[in-house]
């Protein structure tokens, strides 16, 4: 495939150049990245959290959490915490509040993922979701935002034997819309997410949402960029 350039500037003014091949589909992270689900969840974990009585709040470490799920959050939280954490109590209490509140409003759409989704559609572009999600709660979100649409197939973490940061998220999403992971561009927020769509082979852009890029990470090689606004731009610099 072609590689052709697409230009954007940064906060800093600075001209940035990407170099990716156009893609065969486009496979994406759901929380964080189309929707603005991350902070919600950190102002429900820290309500949790007072409800319980628990005052030892350190959102440097539920950052770590991000991209995670199940039992890989309450390890972080129970290292960074200590084993007296009330990891069951807080979880229960989160969840009941998080549900209800994406049940009542539905949550905000991140910019610029409705025109880069409705892009794909015109152009004939399959898009998969890879989450680390409940797959009824992903199914759930998608459709109350009216996206379930655009996606041709829904990766959850109902669905793989491990999670992200393992690749196999995003290699199952290409395998399940008939694409190999090297031709495809998967779109993260996460440095979890990351790593597992790297892993995978794709080409990867990433729109950080509350945890930016440690140097650790931009080693990678993936392309960082501040909006899925720029993904369509590239992506349509590309036809």
């Amino acid at each position: 495939m072609t590689r052709r350039r697409a230009i954007f500037y940064g906060s800093s003014g600075i001209e940035h150049h990407l170099n990716f091949s156009r893609p065969r589909a486009l496979l994406f992270d759901l929380d964080g990245l189309l929707l603005d689900t991350e902070a919600l969840a950190r102002e429900i974990f820290i309500q949790a959290c007072n409800q319980v009585g628990w005052e030892r709040v350190d959102l440097e470490i539920y950052s770590r959490c991000i991209g995670h799920q199940g039992i890989a959050i309450e390890q972080i939280l129970k290292e960074g915490y200590g084993d007296d954490f009330p990891f069951n109590e807080i979880n229960s209490r989160f969840q009941t509040i998080f549900l209800d509140q994406i049940e009542h409003q539905p949550v905000d759409i991140k910019p610029g993922a409705i025109d880069l989704l409705s892009y794909a559609q015109v152009h004939a572009i399959p898009c998969a979701i890879a989450t680390s999600s409940r797959r009824q709660t992903a199914k759930y979100k998608l459709n109350h935002n009216e996206l379930y649409k655009y996606f041709s197939a829904v990766v959850s973490v109902d669905d793989v034997k491990k999670s992200k940061p393992n690749p196999e998220p995003y290699r199952l999403a290409a395998r399940l819309i008939g694409e190999n992971p090297e031709m495809c561009w998967a779109l993260e927020d996460s440095p979890t997410g990351v790593r597992s769509a790297v892993a995978a082979g794709c080409q990867v852009f990433q729109v950080p949402d509350l945890v930016q890029p440690t140097s650790e990470l931009r080693a990678l090689g993936h392309e960082i960029v501040e909006s899925l606004y720029v993904v369509l731009a590239t992506l349509q610099e590309q036809s």
